[in-house]
């Protein structure tokens, strides 16, 4: 629970010790709409992100101090890190503002149903620490307070309270057999890939030719897929077959993908967001069980599958709210220098 508390509060990213920053954490310093959002969660956030910039773009030299100690490197990613942090923040109430939008609204995220599931995360969260001091300690060390924890415990909920009043609007598919009858009828395909990363034209066009050359030899039989995934690939953590899946995936790559209709099939290549990619057309097995029944690759996955589209779903309504939702940063908000911040 600790782990998984702590992954909550830095993924989501969807105790007072002292009266003095008390104050300070409950100062607002935004608001969205109806919430307001206070100075605790703006430095959480920061820190988070500051400390994520440092390791990738540090020395990792503690002795060395941190990017943000340098002026000039502070500078450097001021940018990144005011954009991290405003979208990350902005994502929170993208989640409040959409369950309003199905019905789901404030007096639910500060309504007893929320309060009696974190006051439950709380406890289990507080009991595996030795002490109130081992918490807190935890808490300074990671720029978190108990009400940023209760916080983002009621946003995970109302995530589910979200997922449920689609569902029972009819968002999406809820029905294992009408899914499988829907991913079969072009909506999804069962394949491998291989894929390059580009950051600029001049390194693209050195990778289509390189995905090019491995396209033509997959094809020809001089190379196998295997050959093309160790030689011309940048993604060697996934090269197992899986299931594109439209709404899940982008179009244009679920698109390429099932107009493959045969196994072996290869794709021409394909760029989405810096990447090209090149997909193959995987065979679907069949696998036995003890009692002899057969079960397809497909029936196998379609339970997480559906799990998959789901919240896929549910993710395309919070984005949507996002692309129209504005935080108004106030005069204190617009003076604190998140660079500076501590």
């Amino acid at each position: 629970m600790r782990a998984a508390a702590w992954l909550l509060l830095c993924g989501m990213l969807i105790c007072t010790l002292g009266a003095c920053a008390n104050a300070k954490n409950k100062k607002v310093i935004a608001t969205s709409g109806e919430y307001e959002i206070p100075y605790e969660q703006l430095r959480f956030v920061t820190m988070t992100y500051k400390m994520d910039l440092d390791d990738k773009y540090g020395d990792g030299n503690d002795e060395n101090g941190t990017i943000w100690d340098d002026p000039t490197t502070a500078e450097k990613y001021r940018a990144e890190l005011e954009e991290l942090v405003w979208n990350t923040i902005k994502e929170n109430y993208a989640l409040l503002h959409a369950c309003a939008q199905e019905g789901v609204g404030r007096e639910v995220f500060e309504g007893k149903e929320i309060e009696k599931a974190v006051d439950a995360n709380m406890t289990e969260l507080l009991a595996e620490y030795t002490s109130k001091r081992e918490y807190k300690a935890a808490l300074k060390e990671r720029y978190a307070t108990d009400r940023l924890f209760r916080f983002y415990f009621a946003l995970d909920e109302m995530k589910y309270m979200l997922h449920t009043a689609m569902q029972n609007r009819g968002a999406f598919f809820t029905d294992e057999a009408e899914f499988e009858t829907w991913l079969t009828d072009g909506n999804s395909a069962y394949v491998q890939h291989f894929l390059l990363t580009h950051e600029n034209d001049t390194e693209k066009e050195e990778n289509r030719a390189i995905l090019e050359d491995a396209r033509q030899k997959l094809i020809s039989g001089e190379w196998t897929l295997t050959d093309c995934i160790n030689k011309a690939n940048d993604d060697l953590t996934n090269v197992s077959p899986y299931y594109l899946v439209r709404n899940v995936h982008k179009d244009a790559l679920v698109d390429t993908a099932v107009s493959l209709k045969n196994a072996g099939d290869v794709s021409e290549i394909v760029e989405d967001d810096g990447v090209l990619y090149v997909f193959v057309r995987v065979e679907e097995t069949e696998t036995q069980d003890e009692m002899g029944n057969m079960y397809s690759t497909l029936s196998l996955q379609l339970t997480k599958l559906l799990s998959d589209y789901q919240w896929a779903i549910v993710g395309d309504v919070v984005e949507a709210a996002k692309a129209s939702l504005n935080i108004e940063i106030n005069d204190y908000g617009k003076s604190i220098d998140l660079v500076a911040m501590q």
